[in-house]
């Protein structure tokens, strides 16, 4: 059976996700283990809490324990946040595919985990003044469609490989069509095609800087009461505009500029490494 973790699979199957990119460029190690070793200080915390405020078994507080460290794993490595940084896309990219492809949870807590996210955020609410976003509930209350999309992933195991490799392709398709239907996703086009699957760290890190600002101006439209169709409209054009305007922190350049150079620099690096067979 393919490998589908992060280890081995091969990044042109995946949906064209931030979770998904190499990155070569991304945060330094020391500041994602800051950020983990105050996220396994805040677990302690929640146990505690599990404990003493729920009165929860053992078990089902080793599990919510479980599923919360894998969401910070996640969230550290991936995007140097916390949970209650995430926004919409990351947590439903966590929930509806990177747990469902990578974990290695047992059966009893798998199932147990928007449960366990929802006593988790519950306790940020609670303990740490956590103000809670609006479609946070959506996310973890949708239990069934969670379960659904386990069930699939889980069936598709049992596929010969030729048959997988089209089962995953229609797995994996049917997120990508659900976040783009609730305008989660950036257009992964910078006009002169799209987005490098290896980036250099200065295409990695306009490629965070494109979807934080899509993220944060989808919130704002939102919650001015904006439909998805509009959105996707306004946010398309904020995005193109984005891409071709100059920036005083890149030297004047406009950033699709600066990626097209920084490719180029990288080509020719690669073309002067090769052996000469003459």
């Amino acid at each position: 059976m393919p490998d589908t973790g992060d280890n081995g699979h091969n990044a042109s199957d995946e949906p064209s996700w931030p979770e998904d990119v190499e990155t070569p460029g991304g945060p330094s190690q020391p500041d994602i283990e800051l950020l983990l070793d105050a996220g396994y200080e805040q677990i302690d915390l929640f146990t505690e809490w599990l404990e003493d405020r729920l009165g929860l078994d053992l078990r089902t507080i080793h599990r919510d324990t479980f599923n919360v460290e894998a969401l910070m794993d996640f969230l550290a490595n991936r995007y140097v946040k916390t949970p209650a940084e995430a926004n919409e896309f990351e947590l439903r990219s966590f929930v509806f595919s990177y747990y469902i492809r990578n974990s290695l949870a047992d059966a009893e807590t798998a199932v147990q985990l928007p449960d366990s996210l929802q006593r988790f955020y519950d306790f940020l609410r609670s303990e740490e003044a956590f103000l809670q976003p609006a479609w946070l509930p959506a996310v973890i209350d949708d239990r069934e469609h969670y379960l659904a999309r386990r069930a699939a992933y889980i069936e598709l195991e049992k596929m010969p490989e030729e048959e997988w490799t089209e089962g995953y392709s229609r797995w994996r398709m049917e997120l990508e069509d659900d976040l783009n239907a609730r305008c989660l996703l950036p257009p992964n086009d910078i006009g002169d095609g799209p987005w490098s699957e290896t980036m250099g760290w200065r295409e990695s890190t306009l490629r965070t800087e494109a979807e934080e600002r899509w993220q944060e101006e989808r919130q704002e439209l939102l919650d001015q009461g904006w439909d998805f169709e509009r959105i996707q409209e306004r946010l398309t054009a904020s995005y193109e505009l984005w891409l071709e305007t100059p920036d005083d922190r890149l030297d004047g350049m406009t950033p699709r500029e600066v990626i097209l150079a920084e490719r180029e620099t990288a080509q020719f690096r690669s073309d002067e490494d090769e052996p000469d067979e003459t």
